[in-house]
């Protein structure tokens, strides 16, 4: 019945929720106004104050000789009305060394008809509870001690029927609002969650839930659609440019049987590393295109085993490499791929030092690689852009110097994201570049 004459708007809701907020403080404000009103009229003090008044007045206007028989008359018709004569000696008693003190509204000095209070007792003196006591001087000079109110606790106005009342409001305020968070807040919070990682590590689309307002339904609706489109879009390029690429291999292929034929040693040795150049661009190409992914299926990879083959094979190429690994651990990737985006990191790292050091380690949870040399380094503000596609580094140091378009970090960066991991540029300590991969550690095979 609640949901189906709930508002499908979003701004009827918010002003449902604000009528209902409304609502319940005009109730709040009705109740609490009740229950002062409740409180006062049944505030005893401020009637016996009314007559302590009416007494202390009446004393002043009788002459001395009869005070005290009006005392004793108004004693027996208000009974909770206590008026004492006092002498000056009690005054100092009460006072001490500090002379008079007020209390709350009592201010010590002048009053009206020509009395003047002169000391007022609280509860420092009293105790709590206890109603406070005035020390008056009469316009003849006498000295009188009136408690003013009620003997007793106060009126309970903030007593137990209130205290549950508030908590109900309260309860049923947050329940307002987590029940507004829930159904407003929220599918708002997953559109943003979902726009801010979609296109991160892949364009695969992972359709946000059509729930909430109208307004929010549709925005999900547009943002699902988009998502379909820019992947169909990245598809259809991808497979475009994977044809292209392929579709170079027959006539390098051509070319390549065409130099062997050639007589002058120099001119088809530089030949064939400019194709060799061009073969390694378009595998780099094809392999980013692929976003890291490929026919292959993932698998259990021995970490040390793979390091140390891969560090044999370029130690007889004749490249000075360290590699120090710490335990026995294994991630779950492709291995051609993994073994291409850590050669792209070797070969850059080759370039600009002359020794190369890689330290694998493993904690509970994760797997880190670091690819360490100590040549220039890349400056803190290149390195977020040079991972990024097609772009080159500085004169200080270049990705693929002289051979690459920039997709040699890029490349391996989506290698290892597609495994689940990270890549991430450092300084190395002392200068030089640290190249840190990180991917979740495999489970131990049952």
């Amino acid at each position: 019945m609640i949901r189906r004459l709930w508002p499908d708007s979003m701004l009827y809701q918010v002003l449902v929720l604000m009528s209902v907020a409304g609502f319940l403080m005009i109730v709040a404000t009705v109740v609490v106004v009740l229950f002062l009103k409740s409180a006062l009229e049944n505030n005893l003090a401020l009637m016996n104050s009314h007559k302590v008044s009416l007494a202390i007045g009446k004393l002043n206007e009788t002459p001395a000789g009869n005070r005290l028989a009006v005392l004793e008359d108004i004693r027996r018709s208000a009974p909770n009305v206590n008026i004492w004569f006092v002498s000056e000696d009690d005054l100092k008693a009460a006072t001490g060394v500090e002379g008079g003190r007020r209390f709350g509204p009592f201010h010590l000095g002048d009053t009206l008809l020509g009395m003047k209070v002169e000391h007022v007792l609280g509860p420092r003196d009293l105790g709590f509870g206890k109603a406070p006591q005035l020390f008056i001087r009469l316009s003849d000079g006498s000295l009188i001690r009136a408690e003013w109110g009620f003997r007793g606790p106060p009126p309970p106005i903030l007593g137990l029927p209130f205290y549950l009342f508030f908590g109900f409001l309260v309860l049923t305020i947050v329940a307002l609002m987590l029940w507004a968070a829930r159904s407003l807040i929220r599918p708002m919070e997953n559109l943003a969650q979902s726009a801010e990682t979609f296109g991160e590590g892949s364009t695969v689309p992972v359709p946000v839930k059509e729930a909430g307002p109208r307004e929010v339904r549709s925005a999900a609706q547009a943002f699902n659609r988009m998502q379909l489109r820019i992947n169909d879009f990245l598809e259809k390029r991808t497979r475009m440019l994977a044809a292209i690429s392929h579709d170079l291999r027959t006539p390098l292929t051509r070319l390549r049987l065409r130099l062997d034929l050639l007589e002058d040693d120099d001119i088809r040795d530089r030949s064939l590393e400019d194709l060799n150049i061009m073969d390694h661009q378009i595998n780099a190409a094809l392999t980013f295109l692929r976003d890291g992914a490929s026919s292959e299926e993932p698998m259990r990879i021995d970490v040390p085993s793979l390091l140390h083959a891969l560090v044999d094979q370029y130690c007889d190429l004749g490249f000075s490499i360290e590699l120090r690994c710490i335990g026995q651990f294994s991630i779950t990737a492709r291995r051609s791929e993994l073994v291409r985006a850590l050669s792209n990191l070797l070969d850059n790292a080759n370039k600009y030092a002359d020794t190369v050091e890689i330290d694998a380690s493993s904690d509970d949870a994760r797997v880190r690689i670091d690819i360490i040399d100590h040549g220039p380094g890349i400056p803190e503000p290149e390195k977020h852009r040079l991972l990024e596609p097609f772009e080159r580094g500085d004169h200080a140091r270049k990705i693929f110097k002289d051979t690459g378009f920039g997709l040699g970090l890029p490349t391996s960066k989506t290698i290892v994201e597609a495994s689940g991991g990270s890549l991430e540029l450092r300084d190395t300590r002392g200068g030089g570049l640290t190249v840190r991969l990180t991917f979740p550690l495999a489970k131990a095979p049952n």
